[in-house]
Formats: structure tokens, sequence, C-alpha cells
């Protein structure tokens, strides 16, 4: 390996991500198989699944991992809802199909901090040592409504990173609780409608969004910031959320 600075090739050593792949079988048969980063595949695979509408409650299923085949077995009490097609922007779990929970529209709320984007995505920088080491893995975050970390999740996929967050929030038992949710990648319609699944007030990213997740963050009254830097954001979909506790009056 060699790194090219100013002008000139030196010989260096970086750390590259690793790609590993997850199968997941629902009731003994293939279902599906997610390219991720390997470790916390019961997370992965659990929250993949609540995400695509597969199941409601942890509850109701019984789930052995076989770490050695890189293979979730999932058991549901009633069969699997078929894969439908799913259209990616890019950067997806790479499956093809892809299911939805039906989603509700956001309850209105308190108001939140308007500081809350830059503490959400500063905390999330700085906890997201898998990318400082390795500069080719997303981040996403889990939040309190005051900002307080919660959890963090890396992996090579975007999606996959706020899908490991859904599992964490179904295996501790937290599921539903009010949070809010840092990404580091774009924000594309896909989600978006994670973050509403969630029941997140507001989802904020260190880079853009896509037109249709824009429409579908007003639609559900999703509060969406965008290109959070130091000193700023881009707020795209439901600013009375943050701007109604900030000295601000909209037109």
């Amino acid at each position: 390996m060699y790194e090219y600075r100013r002008g000139e090739f030196l010989p260096g050593s970086f750390e590259l991500p690793q790609e590993g792949q997850l199968e997941i079988h629902l009731n003994g048969a293939p279902y599906l198989s997610l390219a991720c980063s390997p470790g916390g595949e019961v997370a992965l695979g659990l929250g993949h699944l609540w995400l695509s509408g597969v199941f409601g409650a942890l509850e109701e299923v019984r789930y052995r991992l076989d770490l050695e085949a890189r293979r979730l077995h999932v058991d549901l009490p009633y069969p699997p809802p078929p894969l439908r097609p799913h259209r990616y922007a890019g950067c997806a779990a790479g499956i093809g199909h892809y299911g939805s929970r039906p989603l509700q529209p956001l309850p209105p709320g308190e108001a939140l901090d308007p500081e809350l984007p830059l503490r959400m995505v500063a905390q999330l920088q700085e906890a997201a040592s898998g990318y400082r080491r390795t500069r080719g893995i997303h981040g996403a975050a889990l939040f309190d409504l005051q900002g307080r970390l919660l959890h963090v999740a890396e992996d090579i996929g975007r999606h996959n990173a706020v899908d490991r967050l859904a599992g964490w929030l179904l295996l501790e038992g937290r599921m539903g609780e009010p949070c809010l949710i840092a990404i580091t990648g774009r924000v594309s319609e896909e989600m978006a409608a994670k973050a509403v699944a969630l029941k997140a007030p507001l989802l904020a990213s260190r880079t853009g969004a896509m037109d249709r997740a824009v429409a579908l963050a007003r639609h559900y009254r999703l509060t969406l910031a965008c290109y959070v830097r130091q000193t700023g954001y881009r707020l795209y979909a439901a600013p009375e959320r943050l701007v109604g506790a900030a000295p601000l009056v909209l037109p």
C-alpha cells in the first residue's frame, strides 16, 4: 500500500473495512442475504426484518445464530410475507427485495432544542471509531429527546447501520421509546421511512437528502436536518419541531 502526498508516493499500511454476508432463514427456508460488516448479526438481522414488516414484536419469534455458517435462523408463528421488488438508490443491503412497515404521521410533540442536530452529528462522528480507522464505513446513532447518546452502530451499508439500531431497540426491550437518529450517509426515501417507523421525530445527517426522502418526511412530519456542520444545517421538513424552540418566526 502507498499514500500519495505532496507530489510523492509513500509506503503505508491502512486498515480496510471488512465485508461479510449474513443469510437469513425464516421458518427453515432461505429468505434473504445481506452484505454487511461482520459482528452484531442478531441485531442486524432482527432489525432488518422488523423494519421490513416481517414481524411486529420480538416475543413473536425465536431466533438462533449459526456464526460459522453466518446464518440467522428465525422462526415465525405464521408464514413469512413474500419478498417484493424494491428500488434502491445505492449502498443498500444488496438483496433486491424489501418490504416495509406501515407508517403513521409522527405526532407534533414538544419542541426540540434547535442545537440538537449539531450535537448529535458531532457525537456520532466522535463515536464512529470504525470510520476513523478505515474511512469506508457508515455510522448511525440513537439519542434520547435531550440528545444523550444511547447507541452507535456502524456497517459498510448505510441502511444496515440503521437496521442495527432497530435491532438494538428490540433486544433491549426499548422499541417504541422516544428517540432521535443521526446518520453519516445521505438520506434516501427508504432511510427516512425507517426513521418514521422507529417513531423518531428528528433525523439528522452529515450529508444530503434525496427529493423523495424530503417528500416522505414532509408527509409524515419527520423533522429532517441535513448537511449538518459545526455552525448549522439545512432544515428540509417539519421545521416547527425545532424552530418552535428557537427565536425565529417563519412567514
